[in-house]
């Protein structure tokens, strides 16, 4: 017996020493542990150029769990973070998130996989990393630490929808805080936003986001969140009653993919579209709608498969074919994808040989694509593209439920309103730009687009000395707006042109301010670096690279190691992150170059539709290129676009037609969107020799689009002209019914009447315009407002209430189309149209009918759709035709 009470006691002590080292660790698991350990020493050696900044932080006392967290983190962070951050910034964030793990009750029951990776990474997206999560747990925590896991996510978004509401922005994405000092921003900011203050709470989130609908020509960006064992989602910024319900639950399900990328080595259950060391791309399309997997198998010309080929599944969108994913071949030529059940186009290549299929999943298990061409041959194919089809989606929430949401949504827009008020007025600006002796006009221009910004741009302004105020408005009105909204003095100061000797090597003064006064290369965060790089580089070499900036190439092609796949994030590296780490992706390589010339005052660019990086030489843009030699150079031909007079419309870049040039075995787009070359037809290019491919479509009702793929080339010195033609539909569009507008205009009680022109058709609309689907109709028609006020018919918009209407009209008025009547709708009005209409309707918000001279409806949409101003100008046109 006395062997057995010995025993026990030292089994029980084991027992608990074992439990107490494994709540000491981050990772109790030794296995993983290891793996994270192997990575860490890849990037510590890849970050060896930034070892002070980054490592010396682990000379503190850490707790073990700081330790591992810091390590997991190092190992799978993307090169930007490596190179742009420090230690400091990123224990600090650790141990936030630690803290929040402590302090709220879901920490207990949150698992260690979840929270390593969904809870305790800093980076959502391609955004500048900043303060956000100290800042956020500190305000959020007094306001949800009574409150239940699901409570709290709720009020998060809540609270988020306080301080920020939708509208569009550019492609960059702005940091959190940027996001809440500027008080809106597009999907992918909202829900960086929201995923952001949900992390800084200990809740799990992960930003998810279908690339592109297969119904309409955009993409949309939202929120899930783990709620005791299971995801949810909700609309950032966006609040609802519950999980699960949002405006774009009915567009969700007619997606062809929605996914994430998860930080690091993430072992969960969900499909893997891709697996890297660093982090993991999931697909979550089976959340949301019926999917199925689709097979591929590539042959060669012999009808033998073949091994590793790049296999893309693309998708109609902006009127080119986007990669949803890319797969590649096993030793049986075959590769799979999971999504759902519309049209694709497959495309395979390899070795600059390709082939494609046109796929409708629903009705294929397996589809073979023959590798058996090449670029050159020049040719056209016409193929029809179906969405997934549309299904209806029921209302779960009370009434009651659903006006109580509102009504506090309607609070959070106060709130909101009442910060913007905070914003300087023109009142302000004039008595401003007064005491600094510059144009009031001109001033308030700049500060109403900086928003909760203008301190800062103030700042600046004041410190701009006498001699050097000449260049203020240049500076400030070559940066992007958005830049406006989140640039810091520092930056500006930086850019101001120095008076020695490497002062500008151009006269054009346009020239000048674009390429070599301005920051802002391409969608990099903005930091300083001109004065730095003057440091940094001796006086001889930066007096050589002015009069040959191919010095600066060969420096960075010796100084500079590419290693593309370790900066997944997206997210560009700064100049001067570039020269500290020394190793880059590609894409930041070239912003650098263009830094490093600007800050010699040489005129430096990313062409605009390629994104080459270009210098400027005897009044001429050079092309750099960093692995190419000098004989491979492409030489230049002309393309000259012609718009076929049958066409029903103007054709517009990215959305009835694209250019694409074939480079590796596929066909990727130019980038012309802002060009003013593409306004007016025919309209000439001078591009880089090669094969291209021109793609166009014409989405007709339901989401079908009508696409021609036209495959050309452009020969050196020569000329190549091309009709832009888009697709008629041979089916005669369907009537919706047909409206008394007699008495529906008298249905219309108490207002002003209509003055409606019988010889002309009506646009009538019923908005929220609070949520995101309506904004996007606004912004239709602000975006068409030309063509609107050309027709000159009746537009009538509906709102719920007085206060509604006079609120939106103050804020758009001025920039919709003149003959706009705004009016509060009343039951009998909706209960007529809802009568009229042949098909049930759902009531999703917006309501757009056009109604034409017959009275007839002959365009119906509801809810969320990108596109409609062009649709309803479409019907219009037709209208019109004799």
């Amino acid at each position: 017996m006395k062997r057995f009470s010995t025993f026990f006691p030292l089994l029980l002590l084991t027992i608990i020493i074992s439990l107490s080292c494994k709540r000491d660790h981050f990772i109790s698991d030794s296995a993983y542990r290891k793996k994270v350990d192997a990575c860490f020493k890849i990037q510590k050696e890849l970050a060896k150029n930034r070892s002070a900044q980054l490592f010396k932080v682990f000379d503190q006392d850490l707790t073990l769990k700081e330790k591992e967290a810091l390590r997991f983190l190092y190992a799978y962070m993307p090169l930007s973070d490596l190179a742009d951050y420090d230690g400091e910034f990123y224990l600090k964030n650790i141990r936030t998130s630690l803290a929040a793990r402590d302090t709220f009750s879901w920490g207990k029951i949150v698992p260690e996989d979840i929270f390593r990776h969904f809870v305790l990474p800093v980076r959502v997206n391609n955004e500048n990393l900043d303060s956000a999560r100290w800042v956020f747990f500190d305000e959020l925590k007094e306001r949800i630490k009574n409150l239940s896991m699901k409570d709290a996510a709720l009020e998060v978004n809540h609270w988020c929808h306080e301080k920020v509401t939708y509208r569009g922005t550019d492609i960059r994405t702005s940091s959190p805080l940027a996001t809440v000092k500027t008080a809106y921003g597009r999907c992918g900011e909202e829900s960086t936003f929201t995923v952001a203050a949900l992390r800084s709470v200990g809740i799990p989130a992960r930003q998810c986001y279908t690339p592109r609908w297969a119904h309409g020509d955009d993409n949309h960006a939202w929120v899930e969140v783990w709620i005791e064992g299971k995801w949810h989602y909700i609309g950032a910024c966006e609040p609802e009653p519950d999980l699960d319900m949002a405006w774009f639950t009915g567009p969700a399900k007619r997606a062809m993919l929605v996914n994430t990328n998860v930080f690091g080595d993430y072992e969960g259950s969900e499909d893997i579209l891709v697996k890297d060391v660093r982090y993991t791309k999931i697909n979550v399309l089976s959340n949301y709608t019926e999917t199925k997997r689709i097979y591929i198998q590539v042959l060669d010309s012999l009808k033998r498969p073949v091994d590793s080929v790049t296999v893309e599944f693309q998708l109609y969108n902006y009127a080119e074919f986007y990669p949803l994913t890319k797969s590649f071949t096993d030793k049986n030529g075959i590769c799979s994808f999971l999504t759902g059940l519309g049209d694709l186009l497959v495309w395979a290549a390899k070795n600059n040989f390709f082939g494609y299929q046109k796929v409708t999943v629903k009705n294929t298990d397996t589809a073979m694509i023959i590798l058996s061409q090449q670029a050159g041959k020049e040719y056209s194919a016409n193929f029809d593209f179906v969405p997934p089809p549309e299904i209806k989606i029921e209302s779960v929430v009370s009434d009651s439920l659903k006006q109580k949401n509102a009504e506090r949504f309607k609070f959070e827009d106060r709130i909101r309103a009442n910060y913007e008020l905070t914003f300087i007025d023109s009142a302000k600006t004039c008595r401003l730009a007064s005491n600094l002796k510059i144009n009031g006009d001109t001033l308030w221009v700049i500060l109403q687009k900086a928003r909760g910004n203008y301190r800062e741009i103030i700042d600046f302004i004041s410190l701009v000395p006498e001699d050097q105020k000449k260049w203020i408005f240049p500076l400030l009105f070559n940066i992007s707006e958005k830049d406006l909204r989140d640039i810091n003095p520092d930056v500006l100061t930086d850019n101001l042109p120095v008076s020695n000797s490497d002062g500008p090597v151009i006269k054009d003064v346009n020239i000048f301010s674009q390429s070599v006064l301005s920051p802002r290369i391409d969608n990099e965060f903005l930091k300083p670096f001109k004065g730095y790089f003057r440091t940094k580089f001796d006086r001889p070499f930066i007096e050589e690279s002015r009069k040959d900036p191919r010095k600066i190439i060969e420096w960075i092609k010796t100084n500079i190691r590419i290693y593309n796949d370790a900066n997944y994030g997206r997210s560009p590296i700064t100049p001067i992150g570039v020269y500290e780490l020394k190793i880059s992706d590609a894409h930041s390589r070239d912003i650098f170059f263009v830094a490093v010339c600007r800050s010699f005052g040489i005129p430096s660019r990313l062409e605009p539709a390629t994104k080459t990086p270009q210098y400027m030489l005897n009044n001429k843009w050079i092309d750099v290129w960093f692995t190419r030699q000098p004989d491979m150079i492409t030489d230049k031909g002309n393309l000259i676009l012609e718009n076929d007079m049958n066409n029903d419309r103007k054709p517009e870049y990215y959305i009835h037609f694209t250019v694409e040039k074939f480079t590796n075995g596929f066909y990727r787009s130019l980038d012309y969107e802002n060009d003013p070359v593409m306004k007016t037809f025919p309209c000439s290019l001078q591009i880089n020799t090669g094969a291209y491919l021109m793609v166009t479509g014409n989405r007709i009702a339901g989401g079908t689009v009508l696409s021609k793929l036209n495959f050309f080339t452009v020969e050196p010195g020569k000329t190549k002209e091309m009709v832009i033609s888009l697709r008629k539909n041979p089916v005669q569009e369907e009537i919706f019914g047909k409206l008394n507008m007699e008495s529906f205009l008298k249905s219309i009680k108490g207002q002003k009447p209509l003055n409606v022109k019988p010889e002309k058709g009506m646009i009538i609309a019923w908005l929220d315009p609070l949520t995101e689907p309506s904004r996007h109709f606004i912004a239709d028609l602000i975006a068409k407002n030309k063509e609107f006020n050309k027709w000159n018919g009746t537009i009538l918009l509906f709102f719920s209430n007085e206060k509604e209407k006079s609120d939106f009209i103050l804020k758009n008025g001025s920039s919709l189309p003149g003959f706009i009547s705004y009016q509060v709708t009343t039951p009998e009005a909706r209960e007529l149209f809802k009568k009229s209409v042949s098909k049930s309707l759902a009531h999703l918000l917006p309501i757009v009918a056009y109604i034409n001279m017959k009275s007839e409806i002959t365009y119906l949409s509801e809810g969320y759709r990108i596109g409609t101003g062009d649709d309803l100008l479409k019907f219009i046109l037709a209208d019109e035709k004799p």
